[in-house]
């Protein structure tokens, strides 16, 4: 805090939304394959529902949980999870959607639990998924 860096969670969080950001944009290639739709007024990332089964087998819950928790589901989830404002910015640079982004995160608790510190936060976790739901964002 002392030195005002994000967490190490915090970080990584931070490149995924930044980096499904580019491949969207076109910026990157997007090996993700993410699929950016217009919902009303809002831009969020869109991708077909975890299946129960493929050719008449039932996948098993281990491999749906591994696809949940892949890394453009979790680029997904973290890129709409963003304000609309900061999701719907397009056509600019990198810097000046990291900027945008950056002044959202400074209104996100950024208290990891570690060794009882941020024990008193009501998140589940430090995710910006989960400090979303507690806080009143900007």
């Amino acid at each position: 805090k002392k030195l005002n860096l994000y967490s190490l969670e915090r970080r990584r969080e931070r490149y995924l939304i930044i980096n499904a950001w580019q491949q969207i944009e076109g910026l990157t290639e997007n090996v993700l394959g993410l699929k950016a739709r217009r919902l009303g007024r809002s831009r969020r990332i869109v991708s077909a529902k975890i299946p129960i089964g493929i050719n008449g087998k039932r996948i098993k819950e281990r491999d749906r949980t591994l696809i949940h928790n892949s890394t453009a589901r979790k680029s997904e989830r973290l890129f709409n999870v963003l304000p609309q404002s900061v999701r719907n910015i397009t056509e600019t640079t990198t810097e000046t959607f990291k900027r945008h982004l950056d002044k959202w995160l400074s209104s996100i608790p950024d208290t990891p639990k570690i060794d009882g510190y941020g024990a008193n936060v009501a998140a589940e976790t430090n995710s910006i998924f989960h400090q979303t739901r507690y806080c009143i964002v900007r």
